[in-house]
């Protein structure tokens, strides 16, 4: 028997049969693709949660739901717990393979409850991805950049629709800065460039799973992702979204002959090392 083909075909595949195969033939999918799906099983995971729930179940129909998914799935138990509970936010505060295994199965233990929900599976994965875009596609019309500085205009950074880093330089001034001041100065530019990403994500439809930076709706989510600059001098630390959440430098001596260029040059090495980490860890 052949393997599913990866993408959204495995996913229906997955809902009617439950075969494993069906279930993790995403993980051969390139980095790219695969924040696609994850967006893709979202929405499924929320048409699904919507479909049996409806929207404001009783934490006892919960309860016994998880209770059910983690008898079948006893090395999952976990997993789905955190997830269906939305314990340490969205992503229950776990790796993000964990909480996409437990999406899926989720989701399967619902279809094969919901013979109709099951049968129209196509439909329902379909209309979940059609308007997704792969991550990290080149920016273009269809693709537009949100750029973002600090206060005291030390930083200017691009990201794409994505989330994913563009550009990034550091101005005029930035020598006279400390490594935490500089550090606080690149999350400030981020999170001004991301409200703009945000709110045009939410109006196309496309890269919107991200909770609101700043609203508090990320729950409390601990989960982060981490990754050095190859001379080690930076460490960008991110969300599950990829989001800077903090940059650690690892010694006071920031500027050597390239001076400002030579540390922007180690600031995006860092961060897209952690977002490709990041992609990767799906």
């Amino acid at each position: 028997m052949s393997r599913p083909v990866p993408g959204p075909g495995a996913l229906v595949s997955y809902i009617q049969t439950g075969a494993r195969d069906a279930r993790i033939a995403y993980r051969a999918l390139p980095d790219r693709e695969r924040i696609a799906y994850r967006d893709t099983v979202n929405r499924v995971y929320a048409k699904a949660m919507a479909h049996h729930f409806g929207h404001r179940p009783s934490r006892e129909l919960l309860e016994e739901f998880i209770d059910q998914v983690a008898d079948r799935h006893p090395q999952y138990a976990g997993g789905v717990r955190r997830v269906v509970r939305a314990e340490g936010g969205p992503g229950g505060g776990i790796h993000p393979r964990q909480v996409l295994t437990a999406q899926h199965l989720v989701i399967r233990e619902i279809a094969k409850r919901h013979p109709g929900f099951r049968s129209r599976a196509d439909q329902v994965v379909a209309a979940a991805s059609r308007t997704l875009v792969p991550a990290g596609a080149a920016a273009g019309p269809e693709e537009p950049e949100f750029t973002g500085s600090d206060a005291q205009h030390v930083v200017a950074l691009a990201i794409g629709l994505d989330g994913m880093l563009r550009s990034l330089d550091l101005l005029r001034g930035a020598e006279r800065l400390g490594g935490r001041s500089i550090g606080k100065a690149v999350i400030r530019a981020w999170v001004a460039a991301e409200k703009q990403r945000w709110a045009r994500a939410k109006e196309l439809g496309v890269h919107d799973d991200f909770p609101e930076i700043g609203s508090g709706r990320g729950g409390g989510d601990a989960y982060r992702c981490e990754a050095y600059s190859s001379s080690r001098l930076c460490r960008a630390t991110l969300d599950r979204y990829g989001r800077v959440r903090d940059l650690t430098f690892m010694r006071t001596d920031l500027f050597g002959d390239d001076g400002r260029h030579g540390l922007a040059a180690e600031i995006r090495e860092a961060i897209r090392a952690a977002q490709s980490a990041l992609t990767a860890s799906w």
